[in-house]
C-alpha cells in the first residue's frame, strides 16, 4: 500500500471511530495540533474528557480469519498523561469496519512489559492481531475482552 493510500485509510479509520462516539452520544473534537492523540471525546453534561489515539490497519486474509498489524510509538506508550490515553485499533476487513480493539495506554504497556505482547522495531511496538470467529489474539494473548469494548463511553441519552 502506498504512503498516500495509508493516509486515506488512517483518516477513514479515525472518522469511523468518531462516528461511533457520536452515535453513542459523545461529542468529538480533533486537536488543532497532533501531539499524541487523534481525538478528544467529551461528555457534554459533565465535561468528562478522554484522549484517544486511533490506529488503523487493513486486514490481511489468513487460512482461517485474518490479521491486522499496527505500529505504536514506544515513547507514547510509556508516557503517562492525564487524562490517560486510550488506543482504538480500527481494523478494516471485508469492506467493513471492525472489530475495534480498545484499551488504555496503561493496559497496553502492561500487556507488553508483563506478557511480551508485540515486538520492538526501532522506536515502535509492532502489534499483530489475529481475528477468527470468536478469537482475537496478539502474541498468543487473548485480546477478546478488548474487542469492541466501548464501556468507557456508555451510550448517552440526550
Amino acid at each position: 500500500m502506498s504512503q498516500k493510500q495509508n493516509l486515506y485509510v488512517g483518516r477513514a479509520g479515525q472518522m469511523a471511530v468518531m462516528a461511533e462516539f457520536l452515535l453513542r452520544g459523545w461529542n468529538v473534537a480533533l486537536p488543532e495540533v497532533d501531539i499524541g492523540e487523534d481525538i478528544f471525546v467529551v461528555e457534554d453534561e459533565t465535561g468528562d474528557l478522554s484522549r484517544v489515539q486511533v490506529k488503523t490497519a487493513t486486514a490481511k486474509p489468513l487460512l482461517t480469519g485474518y490479521s491486522a498489524q499496527f505500529n505504536v510509538s514506544l515513547d507514547q506508550l510509556f508516557t503517562q498523561r492525564s487524562p490517560e490515553l486510550v488506543y482504538v485499533f480500527a481494523i478494516r476487513s471485508f469492506e467493513r469496519w471492525g472489530p475495534f480493539v480498545i484499551l488504555g495506554r496503561d493496559e497496553l504497556a502492561l500487556e507488553h512489559t508483563d506478557y511480551g505482547v508485540g515486538s520492538i522495531s526501532r522506536d515502535d511496538l509492532i502489534l499483530r492481531f489475529s481475528v477468527q470467529d470468536s478469537h482475537l489474539r496478539c502474541s498468543d494473548r487473548d485480546f477478546l475482552p478488548y474487542r469492541n469494548d466501548w464501556s468507557r463511553w456508555p451510550v448517552l441519552r440526550h
